[in-house]
């Protein structure tokens, strides 16, 4: 099953507003998580080198014409090692926060046509692997097709995280049987509630975890269980609260994310 254009469009307004607000293709954030500058519909960033090739694909000149001040320092950036890229953009910010005259510039070129038209593309290879990956997941599962749902899972699994790292059905199976549907609930819920108030959407994570403890038939309770055990080896321990949160919003039709509720019971 090929991932329809109605539905790369839904996930990419789910992950799209967990990422940013406003305009999803002009979105920025700062170094406030270790990655230097995150942009566009799925916070590309310099730090994980996702940025750095959609910056060389539309190329100097556009570079520039978005960002006559600071284009030949994000130029520079994206041709450097992740390391000294993101040392650059740090330069343009005060705790994390971005310099005006940047915000305004790169707002400027990721949303040009031109940055607009290689988001697109890159959204479109990102959502061919979360096709496969949903569809090797339901085949897993004994089943003959996806569900939209389980597509929009794996989408912001690979935007926000890169993919599975391993965790799949096996690992869902051990999880499952020692503790039962119900204690796998309880279980999730209890990590969530006690989560450290270090995390990433620690606040978030409390109100989830009442939200989503009792049973509703709108859960997709695989793709709660695997919702858990992705984010329990968040490579960041700080980062395992929000990677929970965003994924147990979308297996459960509802949650807080980034301080705010979504519903998306009529959407998945």
């Amino acid at each position: 099953m090929v991932a329809r254009d109605e539905e790369i469009a839904l996930a990419v307004s789910i992950t799209g507003t967990f990422e940013n607000s406003g305009d999803p293709f002009t979105g920025l954030s700062g170094d406030a998580d270790g990655m230097g500058l995150s942009c566009g519909v799925l916070q590309w960033n310099i730090g994980s080198n996702s940025l750095q090739p959609l910056v060389r694909l539309v190329g100097h000149d556009v570079v520039l014409q978005g960002m006559p001040t600071h284009g030949e320092e994000l130029w520079s950036a994206c041709n450097s090692p992740p390391d000294e890229g993101s040392a650059i953009v740090r330069g343009w910010q005060t705790n994390g926060a971005l310099h005006p005259i940047v915000v305004g510039e790169l707002r400027a070129l990721m949303g040009s046509p031109e940055m607009r038209s290689a988001q697109l593309r890159r959204i479109e290879i990102v959502a061919q692997k979360a096709d496969a990956l949903a569809e090797k997941w339901a085949h897993d599962c004994g089943r003959t097709q996806r569900t939209r749902q389980e597509f929009v899972w794996f989408f912001d699994v690979l935007t926000q995280n890169g993919g599975m790292r391993g965790i799949w059905r096996d690992q869902y199976r051990v999880f499952v049987a020692a503790q039962g549907e119900r204690g796998a609930t309880d279980e999730i819920c209890d990590w969530l509630e006690n989560s450290s108030s270090t995390w990433w959407g620690h606040k978030d994570c409390v109100k989830n975890a009442a939200l989503w403890r009792d049973t509703d038939p709108a859960r997709h309770f695989e793709l709660f269980v695997l919702s858990y055990l992705r984010a329990s080896i968040a490579s960041q321990t700080r980062a395992r609260g929000v990677v929970m949160n965003r994924k147990g919003a979308i297996a459960n039709k509802k949650g807080y994310v980034n301080g705010t509720y979504f519903e998306f019971s009529s959407r998945t």
